[in-house]
């Protein structure tokens, strides 16, 4: 018989979900839109409902379930408790809800496939170990210390050493996009999207939402309001190519810092600007080789598990013996 665990990743706008082996096979999905703003309950609803939909599925096709449901979620996640600390405003009323608790009650009564355990974790996290899943099943280099850094609509990041989630004593591990940004010439092009402009943070110069603000700041002309416009516009105009830049050795400067203080085996870049081409990449690279320390030889590289990394990591989580997230007793 062919076994599959369910595995779904919460975020504000879509909840996803995949029946996956425990070889990373991916045997159907399902996804709805998340009520982000009808709050908790309306968001646990939707995600019991994406894997009532693979359950029956599954029982169609014969698959035999596991009891455990991985999950990756947007928040700081408590992984004894899988209760969500905190959490953006984007999802109303996620901080204190608990996650574990409340998808379980709300799929316990499956017929013959019931989940009894969930397994919550930071979103960024369970990209993480996607990544890493991905890479032991097409023979990479999964051992060791890897760090990760999303560079989507925010900026996030989380760090495996030999696999296991460095969480953190607050669980709040891998929160790059609120550290200090790095000092750059055009810093005060990312302002407008700052509420502390005298206090700026990586997330105002290296998340996706800062760059159409940006723009505007760089005194380009064009209507546009998201980084992909920004980002196909480079060709031929000025401004967008100058917000490209400064982001870029932004994130470059960044990167290298981390390397140098971090030593990792693996630094890998998700994400739609991690994905955008040469115009980011080659101007990050060019900084992080000035920044990073002489005798290092790691250096950034794209995730090679695409977009299913989130629920490939959901996946892992419910594969395991127990939460690869939670602290070692």
């Amino acid at each position: 018989m062919t076994h599959a665990a369910v595995a779904l990743d919460l975020g504000g706008t879509k909840t996803a979900g995949a029946l996956i082996t425990a070889t990373g096979e991916i045997l159907g999905q399902a996804a709805e839109p998340t009520p982000a703003q009808r709050g908790a309950s309306a968001v646990m609803a939707t995600a019991a409902s994406v894997s009532r939909t693979l359950l029956d599925e599954a029982k169609e096709r014969g698959i035999e379930v596991r009891p455990v449901l991985g999950i990756g979620s947007a928040g700081a996640i408590d992984p004894y408790t899988g209760n969500v600390l905190s959490a953006t405003p984007n999802i109303r009323d996620w901080t204190g809800a608990a996650l574990s608790r409340d998808l379980a009650a709300l799929l316990e009564d499956v017929p013959g496939r019931p989940i009894t355990t969930v397994r919550p974790v930071n979103d960024v996290h369970a990209h993480a170990l996607g990544e890493a899943l991905y890479r032991k099943n097409h023979g990479m280099t999964a051992e060791g210390t890897m760090f990760l850094v999303a560079f989507g609509t925010g900026v996030g990041g989380a760090m495996l050493i030999d696999g296991k989630p460095q969480v953190g004593k607050h669980f709040v591990a891998g929160h790059v996009g609120m550290t200090p940004m790095p000092h750059h010439r055009d810093s005060e092009l990312f302002a407008a999207g700052s509420k502390t402009p005298e206090h700026m943070i990586l997330e105002n110069a290296c998340g996706g939402v800062a760059f159409a603000d940006a723009y505007r700041s760089a005194g380009g002309q064009a209507e546009l309001s998201t980084a992909r416009e920004v980002f196909a516009r480079a060709d031929e105009d000025a401004s967008a190519r100058r917000v490209i830049k400064a982001s870029a050795e932004i994130a470059g400067a960044f990167l290298g810092g981390i390397v140098n203080m971090i030593d990792p085996d693996e630094l890998v870049l998700s994400g739609g600007l991690a994905a955008s081409g040469h115009s980011w990449w080659e101007p990050m690279i060019e900084t992080f080789l000035k920044v990073r320390l002489p005798g290092i030889t790691t250096r950034p590289v794209a995730a090679s598990s695409g977009d299913m990394a989130a629920l490939l990591g959901a996946a892992s989580l419910a594969w395991s013996d127990r939460n690869p997230a939670a602290p070692t007793d």
